[in-house]
């Protein structure tokens, strides 16, 4: 028997699709060790740069004496907003499985329709939190260099 919208044989429609879900199994591994990855990445970073530019100061130039040091001020702040942001979508990504979790029941087991259309706010906070852990992180850099090219 033939698929009339594709003209592809429903045996192979069938192929089809478990290619398409081995596919987008593949897809969903490789964006999560991504978002791991970059978790750490923005952790470990920042909080090795947070400490840099303290040494910076400590044995380069005296904080009495440094030129434009809101721009330090304004990169701590980023380090550190950059560092619970990371922390939080941590939490925030644990609250979104437990919820998808939820609604996965009642989608494929209770049959509610209307669960399998919902995504956990949980999951919307957590990529927000990430794209602020990188931006964050990254005016930081910025500001630390700026600074450190100032002085």
């Amino acid at each position: 028997m033939m698929n009339e919208k594709n003209q592809i044989p429903d045996e192979d429609l069938e192929k089809l699709y478990e290619q398409y879900i081995k596919q987008d199994d593949e897809l969903s591994k490789r964006d999560l060790s991504n978002v791991e990855n970059l978790d750490k990445a923005i952790l470990s970073l920042s909080s090795a740069g947070l400490g840099l530019s303290l040494v910076f100061i400590r044995n380069v130039v005296q904080l009495a004496d440094a030129a434009y040091i809101l721009f330090l001020h304004v990169s701590w702040f980023m380090f550190v907003l950059a560092i619970i942001s990371t922390l939080s979508s941590y939490l925030f990504g644990q609250c979104a499985l437990t919820k998808q979790r939820e609604l996965n029941e009642k989608y494929y087991l209770e049959g509610d329709e209307y669960a399998g259309q919902q995504i956990p706010w949980q999951s919307k906070m957590t990529r927000i939190l990430s794209y602020v852990s990188v931006i964050t992180y990254i005016v930081a850099v910025s500001l630390t260099a700026l600074f450190i090219g100032c002085n």
